[in-house]
């Protein structure tokens, strides 16, 4: 019977196991870093696209805020004559027609309406995490500036805008509402008072000039916001060169 030879294989020495070990080590290792690297390149340019969504944003607010400062301001400067026009009543409640202006800017209001679209993902989806701490402080610290005003807006302005309206609506005239709103073409005449009664009319007063005061803090809070919002958008666009 013929007997087969195998050849001999020569056996690896310690040190090349231990080179072929290190050698795969380095592999995975290099493996991983390049992983953490691609995830970290990643999870910045996530962080820099919620960083423009947010000055998007901004811009936007800042354009409503605008709006509304204006509308309270053209309000402010009506109600200014809140004095003059009641000394002209008390002595006579037939010369009303001071209170043209003052009616037709004491029954609405705006609203500062927020563009938070980018603020919910970063709270619903962990987006703050994907921002280094300074930006992150910045973007919280003006959400709670716009939730302080909007609890503001919705709980004090809104309980005056709606005791200014439940009031007009004591002491104006049918004729003179009809001919001062919405955008009627008609002049209206007195008498804009449907009533004489000097209690309700002294109410009527008083509760415009809280509804005054009201829009006064109001704008000056806004006017801090927007001036707050004005500055994140240069700040974010000199960081990330975002012009």
């Amino acid at each position: 019977m013929e007997v087969h030879h195998h050849p001999e294989v020569e056996k690896k020495g310690f040190k090349e196991y231990v080179l072929e070990g290190l050698m795969i080590f380095l592999a995975v290792l290099m493996g991983f870093i390049a992983e953490n690297i691609r995830e970290g390149i990643s999870e910045r340019a996530k962080g820099h696209e919620y960083i423009r969504s947010f000055v998007e944003d901004l811009r936007r607010d800042t354009t409503a805020f605008a709006e509304v400062i204006a509308f309270d301001k053209k309000k402010h400067e009506a109600l200014n004559g809140l004095s003059a026009c009641y000394d002209t009543i008390e002595r006579d409640n037939k010369s009303d027609g001071c209170l043209v202006p003052i009616v037709k800017n004491s029954v609405s209001n705006r609203f500062g309406n927020f563009s938070d679209g980018t603020m919910q993902q970063l709270k619903n989806a962990d987006g703050f995490r994907l921002l280094n701490k300074t930006d992150k402080d910045s973007i919280i610290a003006y959400d709670h500036l716009a939730r302080a005003y909007v609890n503001f807006e919705s709980t004090i302005f809104q309980q005056r805008q709606d005791i200014a309206r439940d009031i007009n609506v004591k002491v104006v005239g049918f004729r003179a509402e009809r001919d001062l709103f919405p955008d009627s073409k008609a002049t209206p005449k007195s008498p804009i008072l449907h009533t004489g009664d000097k209690a309700l009319i002294s109410e009527y007063f008083n509760d415009l000039l809280l509804y005054d005061r009201t829009i006064k803090v109001q704008a000056s809070q806004l006017g801090r916001l927007k001036g707050r919002a004005t500055g994140l958008i240069k700040y974010f666009e000199n960081k990330y060169d975002m012009k």
